[in-house]
């Protein structure tokens, strides 16, 4: 037996009776809920794995992130402004050159 079976199966019973008649049923390993959606109902699918490495549990759920930012969408750093750029005329005049032989 899988490594986390016997707790998927606890976990998915959990859920089974929090949903209670909102319950769809379990298809390919995947739990359907019914869900209002504000002016509709709506199927969502749950999927569970057991981690290889659990997170540290304090109460605060853990971003995981290589690049420092975490999952936090709503608090992304907000990328950096366009600097307004001035070309100088042989700049300039270097870019039409190149336009003109590659005949862009």
């Amino acid at each position: 037996m899988a490594r986390g079976s016997l707790g998927k199966e606890q976990v998915e019973k959990k859920i089974i009776e929090a949903f209670g008649g909102d319950y769809v049923g379990t298809v390919d390993k995947k739990i359907y809920v019914w869900a209002n959606d504000g002016s509709e109902r709506v199927q969502i699918a749950i999927s569970m794995t057991c981690p290889k490495n659990p997170i540290e549990a304090g109460g605060v759920s853990a971003p995981i992130s290589t690049d420092g930012f975490g999952l936090d969408f709503d608090n992304m750093p907000a990328a950096p402004a366009k600097a307004d750029l001035e070309y100088t005329q042989e700049e300039k005049d270097t870019i039409n050159d190149l336009i003109s032989k590659l005949g862009l």
